[in-house]
């Protein structure tokens, strides 16, 4: 009803790192959109965690993915490094498992970032909201430098 009195909400940055805009991601799939809007972390280290809270729908088979679907209904990709399928799991190791429930912040899987490179692979790290449509504004907050569980992304649903 007075939906201008809904708050502004915030992902956060899943790692340490520099976060920029999905369309700077060097993967179409990704910088086009197909698979949503939202933002990527370049991260300086390999662990990393929920930009929200909510509940673990799905951890790939290759370990390289995670979906969450947040407490107001945003269904978040995180998909760590890019074509990192191709690894088939070597080198991610999950910290949770489907129907987990986390908070934001919580850590949900740590990859060898040089293990990922000498693989010839890059570690940009995306953040798509497959169902962005929902919020009806968002702003991404690009950071050369950011911490793990620094705001990412303001949005109102």
């Amino acid at each position: 009803m007075f939906s201008f009195f809904k708050k502004e909400k915030t992902l956060t940055s899943v790692a340490n790192g520099k976060i920029i805009d999905i369309v700077k991601v060097p993967d179409q799939v990704f910088s086009q959109k197909f698979l949503g809007d939202g933002f990527a972390v370049i991260p300086v280290n390999g662990e990393f965690f929920s930009p929200a809270s909510g509940i673990i729908t799905d951890v790939t088979e290759t370990l390289h993915a995670y979906c969450i679907t947040t407490d107001d209904g945003l269904e978040i990709l995180v998909h760590v490094g890019i074509d990192t399928v191709e690894l088939k799991g070597k080198g991610f190791k999950p910290l949770v498992k489907k129907g987990d429930r986390v908070t934001q912040g919580d850590a949900i899987a740590s990859a060898n970032l040089e293990l990922i490179k000498e693989k010839g692979y890059n570690t940009t790290t995306v953040v798509a909201i497959t169902n962005h449509e929902k919020m009806r504004k968002f702003k991404i907050l690009e950071a050369a430098s950011a911490k793990a569980g620094s705001p990412a992304l303001t949005y109102k649903i």
